[in-house]
């Protein structure tokens, strides 16, 4: 992809991403060791950033589609992420940061980060063209991997050594930087259907998503058990890692080093091993082994190197295929959606999404308010398991009777979205 202005897209994202990474670091630690906050406090901090994407996805993704400028709305959104967090520094650096600011930060950032997310990946098929997208995809989310095992090797120094104060300013820089190399792409700042009537996509008959018998309705119940589980793994994580396994504070970004290259390899797999199968096949096959990851973590303790090991490892198979069920689920997503209405099936799938998230995150610390940690993460590993009679009931459906007409099932054989 040696396009320059796809390269400054692609820096502008990783960039934020790495000090975003810094934030939830410092976050999570702050609020454990020094604000003391409960595990029900932890969950309460964790849902109210999922908060705005469930409150306000739809119109996010109708504005998305209909935005003129979607390039320069992005830059105003990276630079109030980026007032709010040299705000947030400001605070921590006086001594006067509490749970209630953290809690408010979560939200604003959750705000910026729905309508963000929305605009990258609609905007994106501007800049790339149709039979590279699901490679260019790929690549913005390698680099996301890539910068977040930067934070994520940064952030337990940064926070010990310099403090929270740091973290926060750094991604405050970072949303500066990303707003500096948007403003410096050169291609037209034009809605994506501009692009689709030049390229002809937008006369290409596609199905509805979500429809009955569609397979993107049939992966509904399993996203939703899927967001669910993981709202209450990030809640717990922090509380688990500290406490129960008795990470310190200074080794716990050590957890995630792998993380990063094991979503990067994961991101570099996903568009190859799809030539050789369906998104759907990859799709499920990803999801099963998130499960397994899970339920290590959830089981990991001993010794103290062992139990960070365990953990460790669990957390890196889980986010490479992650990697690969987020490209295949794209994929799926834009070979299914018109392009004129892209932006409100993204939003309105990650606003069902996030509202279970929310709901993840606040029942994770009741119920290990209740049962203890370690129990609420085993509880929450298991839970995609229940999605597995939906999805084998429709699966049989294909096989009996006429498949629904989807362009996803040849289109990663030719590498186009």
């Amino acid at each position: 992809m040696g396009d320059d202005d796809f390269r400054k897209y692609f820096w502008a994202e990783a960039s934020s991403r790495f000090g975003t990474v810094l934030t939830l670091t410092a976050t999570s630690t702050i609020a454990v060791e020094h604000l003391h906050a409960t595990d029900a406090q932890i969950g309460m901090l964790s849902a109210a950033g999922y908060l705005p994407a469930a409150v306000l996805g739809p119109l996010v993704g109708r504005a998305a589609d209909r935005s003129r400028r979607p390039r320069r709305f992005l830059r105003r959104c990276d630079l109030l992420a980026g007032a709010c967090l040299a705000l947030t520094c400001l605070v921590t650096v006086l001594g006067t940061l509490s749970m209630r600011w953290l809690t408010c930060l979560a939200v604003l950032l959750g705000c910026v980060s729905v309508a963000a997310e929305t605009l990258y990946f609609v905007h994106l098929q501007v800049l790339v063209p149709a039979e590279r997208l699901t490679r260019a995809r790929a690549r913005l989310q390698g680099g996301e991997y890539a910068a977040a095992l930067a934070g994520n090797g940064l952030a337990g120094i940064v926070v010990v050594v310099f403090g929270g104060a740091l973290a926060f300013g750094i991604d405050a820089v970072t949303y500066g930087l990303s707003a500096v190399l948007l403003s410096r792409i050169r291609r037209a700042d034009r809605p994506v259907q501009e692009c689709a009537r030049h390229t002809g996509r937008a006369e290409q008959p596609r199905q509805r998503p979500f429809v009955p018998g569609s397979f993107l309705r049939r992966l509904l119940p399993l996203l939703m058990l899927q967001a669910i589980a993981s709202a209450a793994g990030t809640a717990l994580l922090a509380p688990f890692l500290l406490r129960d396994l008795d990470v310190p504070v200074g080794l716990y970004g050590v957890a995630f080093l792998a993380t990063g290259a094991a979503g990067m390899a994961g991101s570099w797999a996903a568009p190859r091993v799809t030539a050789r199968g369906t998104p759907r096949q990859w799709f499920l096959a990803a999801a099963g082994v998130q499960v397994l990851a899970a339920a290590g973590l959830a089981g990991a303790g001993g010794a103290f190197p062992l139990a960070l090991a365990v953990a460790g490892g669990c957390l890196a198979m889980s986010k490479a295929a992650g990697a690969v069920a987020n490209v295949t689920l794209s994929t799926l997503i834009v070979a299914d959606s018109a392009p004129e209405s892209l932006g409100r099936v993204v939003a309105l799938l990650r606003s069902a999404v996030t509202a279970c998230q929310v709901g993840g995150a606040l029942a994770a610390g009741l119920l290990a308010g209740a049962v203890g940690t370690r129990t609420a993460l085993w509880c929450a590993a298991l839970l995609p398991v229940l999605a597995t009679p939906w999805l084998a009931a429709g699966l049989r459906r294909d096989r009996h009777g006429p498949r629904p007409r989807t362009a996803p099932d040849h289109a990663p054989r030719r590498t186009t979205s």
